[in-house]
């Protein structure tokens, strides 16, 4: 068989109507054409081929089953030049311009994808896949640049994703994630907590990540130092503004630097618990929030240039991205008080904006 499919030409069209006319069954058929079975069955069947019954009716069978390589030829240059469904993602369209206003926000193709099809009510439905194809086949040049640019990696094509980052050391009175009760493990109820530092050039800097597990609420913490006290009263800043029934517990990996986890409980009632070492995966949400931060923070700037202000600033861009895992709401609308974020309202005015989009503060 062929390494890759080709259409049926008008020389193959000719051969299977000629061999169905000597009484030849489809497999033969196919096998003479080099091509699979299944493939000759879709051509009778597209073009009112008819088995002949069994057994056969005494005169003359019907020439071919009703099957015709020319009609059937002619027919199929019909649909090869008629495309099936038209495209929707079109440049200048209403949707277009949607689209583009969440990439610019932020949002992925996907993100941009739930938000319009689940939760607006303008009936924009359209796939990721469909903005990923619409945005790479364009034409090369400085347009497309400036569309790819808005999407979180920028590739010039897509590639899979990697990451890793494990620090591990000896932390005294430490409590292991297998302690962890049943209610955090199956985020069961909001207030446990994921927590880690991302580092910046020659890990000179690092801004402190923490992750609500149900809600996906993301707090950032500048961190002026990695030492252990100073990890620990920066994160203790950021989390006494959370209000205590939402500050329970927060799963960290076995870096030193939380190896003052004790006065961290002491300031903010927060029990820490340890992941094992070379387990990302047991602090997975944390681990993929790390990612997407790297849209702003990228590897190998210098992260202390970053005020807490800016901070908040992209912890709000994060909070207010629809997320699949959440049926298409929002952290914010989760984790705040019932009625203080409004999802739809917020991405209407935002999407539907003539206006360009606002940037983050310096």
């Amino acid at each position: 068989m062929p390494n890759h499919y080709t259409q049926l030409q008008t020389e193959e069209r000719a051969l299977i109507q000629t061999m169905l006319e000597q009484g030849f069954k489809l497999r033969a058929i196919a096998r003479s054409l080099n091509r699979a079975a299944s493939t000759v069955c879709r051509e009778l069947r597209r073009n009112a081929y008819v088995a002949p019954s069994s057994p056969r009716p005494v005169g003359r069978p019907p020439l071919a089953g009703g099957y015709r390589c020319l009609e059937a030829n002619q027919r199929a240059c019909r649909l090869r030049r008629t495309p099936r469904v038209s495209r929707r993602m079109v440049m200048g369209t209403p949707l277009w311009d949607s689209v583009l206003h969440g990439l610019s926000q932020g949002l992925s193709p996907e993100q941009v994808s739930g938000l319009l099809s689940k939760r607006m009510d303008n009936n924009q439905r359209i796939s990721h896949e469909s903005i990923y194809s619409a945005i790479y086949a364009m034409p090369r040049g400085e347009l497309r640049s400036e569309v790819i640019a808005l999407l979180r990696k920028s590739h010039k094509t897509r590639k899979p994703r990697t990451r890793g980052d494990d620090r591990r050391g000896l932390i005294p009175n430490m409590t292991s994630i297998d302690e962890r009760p049943l209610e955090v493990s199956q985020r069961l109820v909001p207030g446990h907590w994921e927590g880690d530092l991302i580092k910046g050039a020659y890990n000179r800097s690092q801004i402190g990540t923490l992750v609500e597990r149900t809600t996906l609420f993301t707090v950032l913490a500048r961190v002026d130092s990695a030492t252990a006290f100073g990890t620990a009263n920066a994160f203790s800043t950021v989390l006494n503004k959370v209000d205590a029934q939402m500050r329970l517990s927060m799963t960290y990996d076995q870096g030193r630097e939380m190896a003052a986890h004790s006065l961290l409980t002491q300031n903010t009632g927060v029990q820490v618990y340890f992941a094992h070492p070379h387990s990302p995966w047991e602090r997975g949400i944390n681990e993929n929030t790390n990612g997407l931060l790297r849209q702003y923070f990228p590897k190998g700037s210098d992260l202390s240039v970053h005020s807490q202000e800016y901070l908040d600033a992209v912890a709000w861009r994060l909070n207010t991205r629809p997320r699949k895992s959440l049926a298409w709401k929002c952290p914010a609308e989760l984790f705040l008080p019932e009625g203080s974020f409004d999802t739809v309202a917020y991405w209407k005015a935002i999407l539907n904006s003539s206006q360009p989009s606002v940037a983050l503060p310096p």
